[in-house]
This record gives structure tokens, C-alpha cells and sequence, in this order.
């Protein structure tokens, strides 16, 4: 098994430092990483951009694993969902100029008054419009389990199901269901036959931590394997299932992401050659 990184893993130095996707990519040529995953997110003028990312990510040997957007399709307003709508198309065509099968995308995010139930028409729909789009590009849309309004396993599954479409998956993102109060690994057994992209991260249960679960759960972020995902356990169930598709690092930890990076690395390399 390789690791890929995601660039969501150094969003704060990219900030500190104002960073571009070049400088990322620099940053892991320097350390040894082969595989990343971009995100919509870190451009500054992607058509300028996106020419040299291709060019110094072949010259320096990096292939890029998944690219994500950073959509919200949980929106009153018709029109704004046309816009998040149209996030996920530019991600298809980006994905597509990258060389990239995977676009991870999300499905939206909390608002005051609205229940999931009440959402979700406007989730799966547009999910639908954006998975016609990515059928004929050959690209695979992976929906993450991420945030609070969409992100338990029930939900998740559902969505897939009723887009219902080869060309539409998940992504399993292991620590993020600690934070709808799940257990991971019975959160894999439920949604195995769906997954597509694997996101690890690692979250233990901290006071003064900065991520709260939905029964109001205090965790932080941590390197891999330090916390409280049993991480041997997804990655030899993911093996024994034929997994073979990306596993890739996001580090949402406290202190040097640099650090924190380097360690999940360590600790990676240490789970699999004990295998």
C-alpha cells in the first residue's frame, strides 16, 4: 500500500506562507512523496496555473492520486445551488486536464432550520447532474463522509444509492466518522461495496480540541495511528476486500502540519511492513 498526501494536509502553512500548488508539489519532491491529492481550494488563477502544476509534477516524478472540490449543495437559493452545481463540473474538467480518474466531492454542509431530510433532495439531484457529466468525461465522483449534515454511513449510502451510477462512489474518510459519533470499522463493513478513495486521518478524544462530534464529543486532530482510529485494522480489512485504489494522508492536527505530515508517515510505513 502507498500514501498519497493531500494538500488539505498543509492548508495552514500554505496560509503562513502563502504557498502555491508549485510550492506544495516542491515540498513533496524534497520529501519523497510520489502520490498527492490537489483540491480546488489552493488556485490562485487555475488557467495559468494548471500548465506548469502538469508540467513540474511529470518533470519531478509525482502523480497526482485524486483531485477535490469543495462544494456546499445544501442551499436555499436555486441559483447558489447552481453555482456549487457548477464547482463540481470545473472539478471534472480540472480532474480531466490533470490526468486524474477521482474527484472527490462533498455533499453539504449545516444550516439553521433545515433537517437532512429536507436537504437531501437537493443533494442527490444535484449529485445526479454532475455524475452525468463525469460518466462521459470517464472521470468517478467519490462522495466523502464529511461534516455533520451528511456524513453518517445511512446518509452516505443512501446518496450513492440513489444516484445510482457506476460513475459515483466514496470516499471513505476514516477518522470523520468519529465525529458523527460511529465507529469506523462498522462504518467500513456497511460501506465497503461503495468504496472508491480513502481518505486516513487520525482524531483522539481531547479536551480543548477543536473538533466537536454531534453528542458533543471534544476530539483533535493527530498523526496517523495516534489516535483513536484502530488504523491497522481499516487498512488490513481494505487488503483483504481487494482494495486498490488510493490511500491518501490528511493531517488535521494542531502544531507543525510539516511535523505532524511526517509522522503519519512514519507511522504508516510502521503498520504496513508489519504486515
Amino acid at each position: 500500500m502507498k500514501l498519497a498526501l493531500s494538500m488539505w494536509s498543509v492548508h495552514r502553512t500554505v496560509q503562513e506562507r502563502d504557498w502555491t500548488v508549485i510550492d506544495f508539489l516542491s515540498y513533496c519532491r524534497d520529501e519523497g512523496v510520489e502520490e498527492v491529492e490537489l483540491l480546488d481550494v489552493f488556485w490562485h488563477d487555475v488557467e495559468r496555473e494548471l500548465p506548469r502544476v502538469i508540467q513540474y509534477a511529470s518533470d519531478c516524478g509525482i502523480r497526482i492520486a485524486s483531485y477535490a472540490v469543495g462544494n456546499d449543495l445544501v442551499q436555499f437559493d436555486r441559483g447558489e445551488r447552481k453555482k456549487e452545481l457548477k464547482k463540481v463540473l470545473d472539478g471534472i474538467n480540472i480532474a480531466r486536464r490533470l490526468g486524474v480518474h477521482i474527484v472527490r466531492v462533498f455533499a453539504g454542509d449545516v444550516k439553521k432550520g433545515l433537517s437532512y431530510e429536507e436537504g437531501r433532495g437537493w443533494i442527490i439531484d444535484g449529485l445526479k447532474k454532475a455524475t452525468k457529466v463525469a460518466e462521459e468525461q470517464n472521470i468517478m465522483l467519490c462522495l466523502e463522509n464529511h461534516g455533520h449534515f451528511a456524513g453518517k454511513s445511512e446518509q452516505v449510502k443512501d446518496i450513492v444509492e440513489q444516484v445510482n451510477s457506476n460513475a459515483f462512489r466514496l470516499t471513505y474518510d476514516v477518522g470523520n466518522f468519529l465525529l458523527v459519533d460511529e465507529n469506523p470499522l462498522e462504518a467500513l463493513d456497511a460501506l465497503l461495496p461503495y468504496v472508491e478513495h480513502v481518505h486516513v486521518k487520525d482524531f483522539k478524544l481531547q479536551t480543548g480540541g477543536r473538533f466537536r462530534s454531534l453528542t458533543g464529543k471534544v476530539y483533535e486532530g493527530v498523526s496517523v495511528h495516534e489516535g483513536d482510529v484502530n488504523v491497522p485494522v481499516v487498512l488490513e480489512r481494505l487488503k483483504n476486500c481487494g482494495y486498490k485504489g488510493a490511500i491518501v494522508l490528511e493531517y488535521e492536527g494542531a502544531g507543525s502540519e510539516l511535523e505532524g505530515i511526517q509522522r503519519g508517515y512514519r507511522n504508516f510505513e510502521k503498520i504496513v511492513s508489519r504486515r
